[in-house]
């Protein structure tokens, strides 16, 4: 799936925009993580970082991980095993 979304350019984005849209993924990981909506592990791939860059971002958010269960674990370990 893809999504696409115009920001403008105007002066008050002060950075590049591909800086500006590896933010808008982060923020977007983040929302659909902390509403349950997405494991940290699915989260990760829509941010396109690996699992400590965005531990270390939810730390700057002030958002604490959410518990996953041993079967949730398991079952992301298959996922990514799997190549998911």
């Amino acid at each position: 799936m893809e999504i696409t979304i115009s920001i403008p350019n105007k002066q008050f984005i002060a950075e590049p925009v591909e800086k500006v849209a590896k933010k808008a993924r982060m923020y977007v990981a983040l929302g659909m993580y902390r509403a349950g909506e997405l494991s940290i592990g699915a989260a990760c791939e829509l941010a396109d970082v690996d699992r400590y860059t965005f531990l270390d971002f939810l730390k700057s958010e002030g958002i604490v991980p959410l518990t996953q269960s041993p079967d949730e674990l398991e079952d992301e370990y298959k996922n990514l095993k799997a190549g998911k």
